[in-house]
């Protein structure tokens, strides 16, 4: 779960490699930078390396080995962050070739960790890798506010679902260290071959209320401030649209958990041909369809509204902050 730091941390994630997940978040973090805060976009896709390419950059100069062979790093991470060429964004890589960079270790986590911690800027905005792995997972959990994006398939809605489960029950897990009990709940309701398939959070809590009854509050607030957001990518139609309302209901009816559909992103040659020139679509085409779907789920992520003009090489960019409910009144 999220800690206290100075900047805000975001999770962009996803149980499924290929759906687009690193797009979403390079133009995320693009277009917080274009309403004037100071923004860090992270590559966390540990061993794979990639979204550099997304803003220009063709070779990081820093990246896995940076992190582990210099010792002070997490007090003063500032040298290894590169310029992307877009006012206000920064990149920071924190992959590599290294053999076993995808293996990373407790200790060598925790010092990632607190260099995101440590970055000195508005907002963070970290592109993880696909899966659940307990890194990948940890990192998801480290931030303030969580995306996952999913395309409209049927296998990358089942992964997106687990994504949401495996998540919701390492946050369980690791608030619940020394509880054996809970432990052993949570190992036998992950292993649906051994545990009747046991996949809904009623079963869990029927579990833990037999061996641990005095546990189930605390694990009713984990679930109640656990409220990850939901992109749904290379939508095509109205049908594909829904897909995002559907899912969050069958978070809610399974996990017992609030998941905010944040709005989705067509598929486009815009999105396609960005990818090839290197350059975020927000930025290349600030009126195409995708910009414009980006800046809706800016919109009710943030609760910032973005517009955008971009004439004659110039990018002309306002800001409008939306009142929480309650404060119109």
């Amino acid at each position: 779960m999220s800690t206290k730091h100075s900047s805000q941390i975001i999770a962009v994630g996803g149980g499924k490699g290929g759906v687009g997940k690193s797009v979403i978040a390079t133009n995320l973090a693009v277009a917080m930078a274009l309403t004037g805060q100071k923004v860090v976009l992270v590559d966390g896709d540990f061993g794979a390396s990639n979204l550099h390419a997304l803003v220009g950059i063709s070779n990081p100069r820093y990246g896995f080995r940076d992190f582990f062979v210099h010792d002070g790093i997490e007090d003063d991470p500032s040298p290894l962050l590169q310029e992307t060429g877009l006012v206000n964004l920064k990149f920071l890589s924190t992959s590599g070739s290294l053999p076993g960079s995808a293996d990373i270790n407790q200790k060598n986590q925790n010092r990632v960790m607190n260099v995101l911690r440590n970055l000195k800027a508005d907002a963070v905005c970290i592109d993880l890798g696909p899966g659940t792995g307990f890194h990948t997972v940890d990192f998801f959990n480290l931030a303030d506010r969580q995306v996952v994006v999913s395309t409209p398939e049927m296998t990358s809605i089942t992964n997106t679902f687990n994504y949401i489960k495996s998540v919701l029950f390492r946050r369980i897990s690791q608030e619940f260290k020394a509880n054996a009990e809970i432990q052993h709940a949570l190992d036998f309701s992950k292993n649906p071959e051994v545990s009747e398939d046991c996949f809904e959070i009623d079963q869990l809590r029927a579990k833990i209320r037999e061996t641990d009854p005095d546990s189930l509050e605390a694990i009713n607030d984990i679930i109640r401030t656990f409220s990850p957001g939901l992109v749904i990518n290379r939508v095509r139609g109205k049908r594909d649209i829904m897909v995002g309302d559907t899912l969050c209901k069958l978070v809610k009816k399974y996990l017992d958990v609030d998941a905010q559909y944040l709005g989705y992103v067509v598929d486009s040659e815009e999105v396609r041909g960005s990818i090839d020139d290197m350059v975020p679509f927000l930025v290349k085409d600030p009126a195409s369809k995708p910009s414009e779907n980006i800046r809706q789920v800016l919109s009710n992520l943030t609760h910032t509204d973005l517009h955008m003009v971009k004439k004659n090489g110039s990018m002309f960019v306002s800001l409008e902050i939306k009142l929480k409910s309650g404060w119109d009144r």
